[in-house]
């Protein structure tokens, strides 16, 4: 499906560069007063039919329980006069761009994270965010908060900063955060596919996909094959209570239960003559791995009555180590 139709809505992370300061009206620090330090990064998941997707950040937030909030500005390690701009692209899988490094915060709860992106400007592209389609044309990236000032927000809920190093990293899976809507010029990036994840408490999920699994899997569905006759192979990550898997989508701005967790690509690596894929920074726990050839039909804002999951995995993710899946027609 070509992007500029319907984007496929599938690792940021990103590290805040600057000195935090509180609210004159805070209240009080996190339950502690020992400290803890923070480092932040951005990683994404990607989508096809894009070759840039840049997000220009200029803040970071966090807000601890008991109403302190900590801000820390990000800007451009070239030029400290200028936002952070993060072409999500260059780090896919578990690559990751620093943000932030050890910076020194309370250690305690936090009740959320916040990340401010300067939202695109067709007067000036260059230093807003926007996205770059693979034909070379532009169009803005806008991240909706209320209000109109030019400024998006990224708001993820709950997490702990212990008395120790806390590295997290901002993980965006790009098939289920953009949105590119008919008849508009703009491209929309959505919280709902973004997760803060605590990488001590994270591992990976990577593996292969046969060329016969593949094949079998666009025969049996060459009815759904693009205009070009492509197909969007992919896998996908759902809950283990998931009792129906179904496509990418939304119903009343909220996530149903057997819409997947996480998504990733299944590309050829031309140095290991394999179809591969690579899910980062997911929590331990027992899960269900599917692979699939029509993620290319797969548009976040509607049901796609026509998606299917070709193959279906039952596994576990310890905390000890990454897990190696191989999709084949044997199993």
């Amino acid at each position: 499906m070509n992007f500029k139709s319907t984007i496929l809505s599938s690792a940021i992370i990103f590290a805040l560069a600057g000195c935090g300061s509180s609210n004159d009206d805070a209240e009080t620090t996190p339950q502690t007063s020992d400290k803890a330090t923070f480092s932040l990064g951005i990683s994404d998941a990607p989508v096809t039919g894009l070759k840039q997707v840049n997000v220009v950040f200029d803040s970071i937030t966090i807000k601890a329980q008991e109403g302190e909030e900590v801000s820390f500005k990000t800007r451009s390690k070239n030029d400290s006069t200028l936002a952070q701009m993060v072409n999500l692209l260059d780090y896919t899988g578990d690559d990751i761009f620093q943000l932030l490094d050890d910076q020194e915060v309370p250690a305690g709860d936090y009740s959320w994270i916040r990340a401010q992106v300067i939202n695109g400007d067709t007067n000036n592209l260059s230093l807003t965010s926007h996205v770059v389609y693979e034909d070379g044309s532009i169009a803005p990236l806008i991240v909706k908060r209320k209000g109109n000032d030019g400024v998006g927000e990224i708001q993820l809920d709950g997490f702990t900063l212990n008395q120790t190093d806390n590295e997290f990293v901002l993980e965006f899976d790009l098939k289920k955060s953009l949105v590119d809507p008919q008849n508009n010029n703009e491209v929309f990036l959505k919280p709902r596919g973004v997760r803060l994840q605590n990488l001590s408490e994270s591992q990976d999920i990577e593996g292969t996909v046969s060329q016969t699994l593949i094949n079998n899997c666009e025969t049996d569905n060459i009815g759904l094959a693009a205009d070009d006759s492509s197909f969007g192979h992919a896998v996908y990550l759902y809950s283990a209570q998931a009792q129906t898997p179904t496509d990418i989508h939304e119903i009343d701005d909220q996530t149903p239960d057997n819409a997947p967790l996480a998504t990733a690509n299944v590309v050829f690596d031309a140095d290991d003559n394999e179809y591969e894929f690579e899910l980062a920074f997911i929590t331990p726990g027992d899960y269900q791995l599917a692979y699939t050839c029509s993620a290319h039909i797969d548009d976040a804002e509607k049901i796609d009555a026509d998606f299917n999951i070709y193959q279906l995995k039952q596994i576990s993710l310890t905390q000890a180590d990454d897990l190696s899946v191989n999709f084949d027609i044997a199993q």
